[in-house]
């Protein structure tokens, strides 16, 4: 069974059960199922050779979903491009990923006006939707005028599904080839290890343009509802939409389930009764961004390990169970983000590729069946990437004897300075613990003694601009080791992030390496600098 079984299935068994929620908007499953199968053979028609890339520019929207549906069943892989993106990234995603049509959305035609002629030169297929648009192509119109009872063309398991290209955070976005069988398998591991229900209501608000696509298609394992942002995420509509469609499962990056922890302290008038179950992943959460976690939402919380290499596959898993010991007499728990997923094998190893001993820190390498095929066009680094079956992560972590994976942090940002290996995830912990840290990214900088200096880059929270280096760095006594405590504290209005929410340390560190830095060990007295997002002293 593939993918396009599913929308099949749901159409059939759940026809007047909602599939999607968008603002005003909704969509039945057997609307998904039956504008899909037009969809489908309207592309078919636009270029006949079926393994030729779908690629879609748009905000949130419901549309994204009929159109990665019409990819699984004509086997198209769909190509995401997203809507952060600098124009050369765009067109590299183009190329790179072999797009032969490009569907835009009209309040997305702003990104692509100006370069019609490049397109044209790629022999794209424009299509547009969701207003007036300049292009040859109408979606509406073409499923209004396809086939009501397409065929489809046969497909292998290892065919690909879709390419998700990475954040673009150093050099050009890689994309991953992410398979049929990845894909279903990742619904079904999903479903089971999170424990939905057909009766749940899935919120998810992050952007489809990358894996996060297969994620808000978990409901085609069982009939579940999802709820799609309108446009992009913004903390008051996210928890607006909770409340009036009455979410059951939400999952929120470490970011946005900071601002709406914020927000709900400060307007306490949200009704998230519906709420059972509160997922956060993506990226580290500290400790004390769990704790508040589970004072404002009062409902059980799950912390979960998931990459793009995995089609999105959460890898591992603390329940709410471990949440509760934690709390109850283990707080290093919270450090963890729990015990790996029984569909997958786990190990730690050197930079030689080999194991190291239980609770030794090394890098996480990973199999199972959810693993994309490889990065497209770049045979070297897939190689690199994937030994023997093997994914090798690029996240260091460690295995307690328990089972449970902790991340210490990504080996490209591991700080070695005076020779010692320096987490900046171990340093951030710590930090953020302070009452006037809201963020903080810690990473290495260059230094004429040590090599690398530890380097903390602080936001601080509203009311305590006052706050200087020496008052933070007092909650580093007694709680890091000297390596460990950072030599320079940098204040910014905002960190840099990517369009997943991820600081972009590799910008902070290319910045803190450039000679306008304001680092102390490069002048003499006090130094103001202009920061990659705002100013810095």
């Amino acid at each position: 069974m593939l993918p396009r079984d599913l929308i099949r299935n749901c159409g059939r068994n759940y026809p007047d059960k909602t599939a999607y929620l968008c603002g005003d908007r909704k969509a039945t499953w057997s609307d998904m199922d039956r504008h899909s199968d037009r969809l489908g053979a309207a592309l078919q028609r636009l270029t006949p050779a079926h393994r030729d890339g779908v690629a879609v520019l748009s905000p949130e929207t419901i549309e994204i979903y009929e159109i990665f549906f019409a990819c699984m069943k004509i086997g198209a892989p769909r190509i995401g491009v997203n809507t952060q993106y600098a124009w050369p990234e765009m067109l590299h995603v183009l190329k790179d990923s072999g797009a032969r049509i490009l569907i835009v959305a009209a309040r997305c035609l702003h990104l692509v006006a100006e370069h019609r002629g490049e397109l044209d030169d790629l022999g794209i297929v424009l299509v547009g939707f969701g207003g007036n648009h300049p292009f040859p192509h109408d979606f509406e119109t073409l499923i209004v005028q396809a086939p009501a009872a397409p065929e489809w063309p046969p497909l292998r398991p290892d065919d690909t599904l879709f390419i998700s290209y990475t954040s673009g955070t150093t050099g050009f976005p890689k994309g991953a080839m992410l398979t049929q069988e990845g894909g279903f398998n990742c619904i079904v591991h999903s479903l089971i290890s999170f424990g939905f229900g057909p009766d749940d209501v899935w919120y998810m608000p992050a952007a489809s343009a990358w894996v996060v696509v297969i994620m808000n298609a978990f409901g085609l394992g069982n009939g579940m509802t999802t709820v799609l942002p309108d446009d992009a995420f913004e903390v008051r509509a996210y928890l607006r939409d909770a409340e009036r469609f009455k979410v059951t499962v939400a999952l929120l990056p470490p970011t946005m389930l900071q601002r709406a922890i914020r927000e709900i302290g400060q307007n306490p008038v949200y009704d998230l009764s519906a709420l059972r179950l509160m997922i956060y992943g993506s990226s580290p959460a500290t400790p004390k961004l769990i704790r508040d976690a589970r004072e404002t939402f009062r409902v059980p919380l799950l912390q979960t390990y998931a990459m793009t290499e995995a089609t999105g596959g959460w890898i591992t898993y603390l329940t709410e169970a471990d949440h509760q010991r934690a709390l109850d007499g283990e707080p290093d728990l919270l450090r963890s983000v729990g015990r790996v997923g029984a569909h997958y094998e786990c190990s730690i190893r050197d930079l030689a590729g080999q194991p190291v001993a239980p609770g030794e820190a090394g890098e996480i390498w990973l199999r199972g069946n959810t693993l994309m095929k490889g990065y497209r066009n770049l045979p070297d680094a897939t190689a690199e990437t994937m030994p023997g079956g093997w994914l090798r992560t690029n996240d260091i972590g460690r295995l307690d004897e328990r089972g449970y994976l902790y991340l210490l942090d990504r080996q490209k940002f591991m700080i070695i300075t005076g020779a010692v290996n320096v987490f900046p995830a171990t340093v951030e912990a710590v930090l953020v613990e302070h009452p006037a840290v809201e963020e903080v990214a810690v990473v290495g900088a260059p230094h004429p003694e040590w090599g690398e200096a530890v380097v903390a880059i602080v936001v601080r929270k509203p009311g305590h601009e006052d706050a200087t280096a020496a008052d933070v760095l007092t909650i580093c006594h007694d709680r890091l080791s000297r390596p460990e405590t950072p030599k320079h504290v940098v204040f910014v209005e905002a960190l840099p992030k990517t369009s997943t929410s991820k600081v972009r340390k590799a910008d902070l560190k290319q910045w803190l390496a450039g000679a306008e830095a304001p680092l102390p060990w490069r002048a003499t007295g006090e130094i103001s600098g202009g920061g990659p997002a705002g100013d810095a002293t």
